[in-house]
């Protein structure tokens, strides 16, 4: 991750006496005080947290994802890069996690398919969970704070989208995560869940 006193050396300027520091290519817009964080944010954390409890170097956990990138651990650990569904599926295999608990910390089974990776299933999942709730693509597309583009080609396959992207979608649809991301653990998060199967109050 960029150094947060080099980005302060360079984008700084003084602004009504005190000083104004412009972080916009290095923390995420959309956080806002009185939200919580997306989930993803804590990637970068959970790997490194998991890569050093398994007494794992990271080019070691590198080698067991089969990835073709040297220094692929090393450039997620230090928050460099988003990664993509099959990235994240690929290194929590290395580790024996669950793709769904590294990429958003949400517990669900950590067992490897026999055949592919759970992750090509969400266009599928997107598709029928946008059709489910009667959104077009452009709505989905605007309620997720994304393109169209970027539905398009997560429904046909055209591209693998990034944690980031899928959390938007779920968001979006009131889903999981983890679930739209790669079908495992519960379809809603727990906490809508818990709320949904409240008693409504009575009135009075």
């Amino acid at each position: 991750m960029f150094s947060l006193i080099a980005i302060c050396n360079r984008n700084f300027r003084l602004q009504n006496g005190q000083l104004a520091v412009w972080l916009g290519g290095v923390l995420p817009s959309a956080v806002v005080r009185g939200r919580k964080n997306p989930f993803h944010l804590g990637f970068a954390a959970r790997l490194r947290r998991a890569r050093k409890a398994g007494g794992l170097s990271r080019f070691g956990v590198t080698t067991k994802s089969a990835a073709k990138d040297r220094e692929l651990v090393a450039s997620l650990e230090q928050g460099q890069r988003i990664p993509r569904l099959d990235t994240v599926e690929r290194v929590a295999y290395a580790l024996v996690l669950s793709p769904a608990f590294l990429a958003y910390g949400i517990e669900a089974d950590a067992s490897q398919p026999t055949d592919g990776l759970r992750c090509e299933g969400v266009s599928s999942r997107l598709r029928e969970t946008r059709t489910a709730r009667g959104l077009t693509m452009r709505a989905l597309a605007r309620a997720a704070g994304l393109t169209d583009t970027a539905v398009r080609s997560t429904e046909t396959g055209a591209s693998m989208p990034s944690i980031a992207t899928v959390e938007s979608f779920a968001v979006a649809l009131g889903v999981s995560p983890g679930w739209l991301a790669y079908g495992i653990g519960p379809t809603e998060l727990p906490g809508r869940r818990r709320a949904a199967e409240l008693p409504a109050p009575s009135p009075g």
